[in-house]
């Protein structure tokens, strides 16, 4: 009750406060977002970032007004209240770059370099001030914590060590702006857009300064779908030849993304365990094939030794997991 008189306040001095109001699917954090429709105004997209749920809006701010400045698409922000955590921002429309790949195969490979130039765009800018790192270290103790929600402890501990040492191997001597959530479902296709801006980017709130190749590799071993194996093939190619770290691009790239793959699958089973959201277990299967694609690369046979202790998601552990769900309180 408390968080619904704060925001219907917040949309009444907008002036969208007889607004119909329509959830959209929200993301793994603790945020809500509804589509706002209005006959005189259009459309707009509601954030609801609840602070006393350890949500903060200042960072997607931050970032938002960055990639504006970038010259990139984001949406632009109509109003906010820092101090609540709400947002009335530009609704980019329901183009999800993963419903169009899925629904019109043959666009996947236009969409997907759209997506990379995007991203190759960002890199020839100067990274924000006053940002965090996640570089070597950082993921290699994300991955380490995170695992604790999937395997014993020591595992977790033997795994994120083994991982530094493969991480601190990478070139870290040119880092860029990473938005470290960037995928098919957090990039939307805007028909009325033109050159870069037709690739309109959500769920930025976490970047940090991280490896070029960080958002690539999310991008394209997307926890979420499989791409078809000619594309991945030809973008990789395309990236390889831009890349100008000393390290080998295919050792960088699977590194990077088996870090990822092994911090996403314990990040489903937390988000069931901790948050009471099972729909990610289904998703599990795919991560673990993703993991050990990037496993399967020469250079980090000690990091595929110890993560063979690792237990599958199997259909019997997601069941178990999902019995101890959690269930989430209503604020």
């Amino acid at each position: 009750m408390r968080r619904d008189k704060e925001i219907q306040v917040f949309l009444t001095t907008a002036g969208w406060g007889s607004a119909k109001r329509t959830p959209l699917a929200g993301d793994a954090g603790n945020r809500r977002y509804e589509r706002l429709t209005d006959p005189v105004k259009g459309q707009a997209v509601l954030m609801d970032a609840d602070p006393l749920l350890g949500e903060n809006i200042r960072p997607f701010l931050k970032i938002a007004a960055h990639l504006a400045s970038c010259n990139l698409s984001s949406p632009t922000i109509f109003e906010k209240n820092d101090s609540q955590g709400i947002i009335l921002m530009q609704d980019f429309g329901d183009g999800l770059l993963f419903d169009i790949a899925e629904e019109s195969p043959d666009l996947e490979l236009e969409l997907y370099r759209l997506a990379l130039e995007a991203l190759d765009h960002l890199h020839k800018n100067l990274p924000p001030p006053n940002i965090g790192q996640y570089m070597a270290a950082e993921m290699a103790n994300a991955a380490e914590t995170t695992l604790m929600w999937y395997c014993i402890p020591d595992l977790a501990r033997k795994i994120g060590a083994v991982l530094q040492r493969h991480l601190d191997a990478l070139d870290w001597s040119s880092p860029v702006l990473v938005l470290r959530d960037y995928h098919a479902q957090n990039l939307i296709y805007q028909h009325d857009g033109k050159g870069l801006n037709k690739m309109g980017l959500l769920d930025f709130q976490d970047a940090q300064l991280g490896h070029p190749l960080y958002d690539a590799a999310s991008l394209i071993h997307d926890a979420r779908r499989s791409l078809n194996p000619t594309v991945i093939k030809t973008i990789k190619r395309e990236l390889a030849t831009k890349y100008v770290g000393s390290d080998s691009f295919e050792h960088a790239f699977s590194t990077l993304s088996a870090q990822r793959n092994l911090r996403i699958l314990a990040l489903f089973a937390r988000l069931c365990l901790r948050d009471g959201k099972p729909g990610y277990l289904d998703l599990m299967p795919h991560v673990w094939d993703n993991l050990w694609r990037d496993l399967s690369h020469p250079s980090l046979v000690g990091l595929a030794k110890v993560c063979a202790d690792l237990p599958p998601p199997s259909p019997e552990l997601r069941s178990e997991l999902r019995i101890k769900c959690v269930s989430r309180p209503m604020n």
